[in-house]
């Protein structure tokens, strides 16, 4: 699943005109494309502008995340990948970085492998960070959060709004995934062969 932060009356963080819920969706719908090359099944939790409530009054942020999470569980995917872009009143804060749920082993894995993709791209110097964001706390789903940037930075804003960024970013955080794809594979195959020898 992946899910393009806010939207509708929600807009995030908004820099110059540019708004976060805008472009978290340019980046989600490249992501599905560059997901589903390699033939993996993808689900957006919005494929527009809109919030999960789609209402066209009374905006609640509690009914939004409630709905949403409700979404992503109910597709039953491996994987959620929440995209989001971050701002801050110090214009020269920059770099992207991965959240994961700080009860998760398997979550802090996997915003590893993204957050080590990544930075060959963006050169964050920003470590990964446990959290209790809902979006994660209370899924089911095995998920990260990527801020994939600082809109309120001008060099990387300039960067964010590129069709030709988001799709690198999208390969990149692809060949995160496949990186821990590959290594819970391998797990998974060390599990069974001593199994095997034990029943031997």
């Amino acid at each position: 699943v992946i899910d393009a932060g806010h939207g509708g009356f929600d807009n995030g963080a908004i820099e110059y005109g540019y708004y976060e819920d805008n472009i978290n969706l340019e980046i989600a719908l490249k992501m599905k494309d560059e997901l589903e090359k390699s033939g993996a099944k993808v689900y957006l939790t919005r494929d527009g502008d809109y919030d999960m409530t789609k209402r066209n009054h009374h905006y609640s942020k509690q009914d939004d995340m409630y709905l949403r999470v409700k979404k992503i569980d109910s597709y039953k995917c491996d994987y959620l990948l929440s995209i989001h872009q971050n701002a801050s009143g110090n214009r020269s804060a920059w770099g992207s970085q991965v959240f994961y749920y700080y009860r998760s082993k398997q979550g802090k894995a996997l915003a590893f492998d993204i957050d080590q993709s990544l930075k060959q791209l963006t050169n964050s110097r920003k470590p990964i960070s446990g959290c209790g964001f809902r979006v994660l706390r209370a899924t089911k789903t095995l998920g990260v959060l990527i801020e994939c940037g600082f809109l309120s930075n001008i060099e990387e804003r300039n960067k964010l709004k590129t069709t030709e960024y988001q799709r690198t970013l999208a390969e990149s955080v692809w060949a995160g995934l496949n990186e821990n794809l590959a290594l819970e594979k391998h797990e998974s195959n060390e599990i069974v062969d001593s199994a095997n020898k034990d029943k031997k």
